[in-house]
């Protein structure tokens, strides 16, 4: 196979994309790993309407046309057009089709599971069912993944070749455990919707302000659910909304908060697991695919069945004042494994090991 100087993302949303999270995040820093190494990178998505058909970004052309959904079709045929450079399909509960194209690999963050049984209900199987079809039918392509939980998942469908690459970290962690608040805090940090069970955050702290009456929540965020749980809890002491906050007063939120609640139904990894850990922050989380690799349960935080139980441990550790410093200077340790620097080295390692790019 002749090596390629360009190469096509193909993924769902964008960098700008209004709803863009961390696996936009992490796909924007493998391209700019290519564009550093003189590769042309463009990258396919829908187009939100308050975004153009065409923008250059950080060396990248980006390239926009239909809604999440028709922007698979549209990205295929588009791919089509672009003979002999390297496809790399974004598989987000549907992919591109590009297993009907000789040069794509697969990029998959997690398999939607218990996701599409969480948004849909009982019709979640079937849509289960067919994402598992459609996964089957790229079996004999190279598959990059972020975590060994979703690593195993592939293997499980019959993946052969599957190589798990990390996210990255975009701050330096601290040097040593910082100034908490003066009262127990958690934080929440993700959108509120669904899959993300931001509910599970707010049952557990209401677990622990029944024994600690000063303790507060910071639910650092928006999404669909914003004014549902507004709505429900806005007036329960201690609990605070703050929406969206900028990257600044984010990491300052993990820095001073006691733990990261993180009650996920599934993730890919659980970037704000590391990020926390940077800020000698550690993580309670639900005890399912993705936080089972980010958190190390028992050194940088826990993982536990149910919101009970994760308040339960959260009150155990904050109690025993040695074994939480333990557990903050572990999470900052764990952390220091982490930068977007070797994410993008890994990759262009896993690309030049099947003689996909120039060396």
């Amino acid at each position: 196979m002749d090596k390629a100087r360009h190469v096509l993302i193909l993924n769902r949303r964008c960098i700008r994309h209004p709803e863009r999270g961390g696996a936009e995040i992490y796909t924007f820093e493998l391209a700019k790993a290519l564009t550093g190494r003189g590769i042309d990178v463009e990258w396919f998505s829908s187009r939100p309407a308050s975004l153009g058909e065409e923008e250059q970004i950080g060396g990248v052309k980006f390239v926009r046309k239909g809604n999440e959904f028709t922007s698979h079709v549209h990205g295929l045929l588009y791919a089509r057009k672009k003979r002999n450079w390297l496809i790399i399909d974004e598989f987000n509960g549907i992919g591109f089709f590009t297993f009907l194209l000789p040069r794509s690999i697969l990029l998959v963050h997690q398999l939607y599971g218990e996701l599409w049984r969480a948004a849909f209900g009982r019709w979640g199987s079937l849509f289960w069912g067919i994402e598992k079809l459609l996964l089957r039918r790229y079996r004999r392509r190279p598959a990059m993944t972020v975590s060994p939980s979703t690593a195993g998942d592939l293997r499980e469908i019959g993946f052969g070749d599957v190589t798990t690459i990390p996210n990255g970290l975009e701050i330096e962690p601290v040097k040593e455990i910082p100034e908490k608040e003066d009262s127990l805090t958690l934080a929440y940090l993700g959108r509120l919707k669904k899959t993300k069970n931001p509910e599970g955050a707010i049952e557990a702290f209401l677990t622990i302000r029944k024994d600690v009456r000063n303790a507060q929540l910071w639910i650092l965020g928006e999404g669909p659910l914003d004014g549902e749980l507004k709505r429900r809890y806005s007036s329960e002491k201690g609990v605070r909304f703050f929406g969206y906050v900028g990257e600044r007063e984010k990491f300052e939120r993990l820095k001073k908060a006691h733990f990261l609640v993180i009650p996920s139904i599934r993730e890919g990894w659980g970037q704000v697991v590391i990020q926390a850990n940077a800020m000698g922050t550690p993580a309670v989380g639900a005890d399912v695919r993705g936080l089972r690799d980010s958190i190390r349960d028992g050194r940088t935080g826990i993982l536990a069945k149910d919101s009970r139980e994760m308040a339960q441990e959260m009150l155990r550790i904050w109690r025993d004042r040695r074994a939480y410093g333990e557990m903050c200077r572990a999470s900052i340790e764990w952390a220091s494994h982490f930068s977007w620097q070797k994410t993008g080295e890994d990759f262009i390692s896993f690309l030049e090991s099947r003689s996909y790019l120039w060396t």
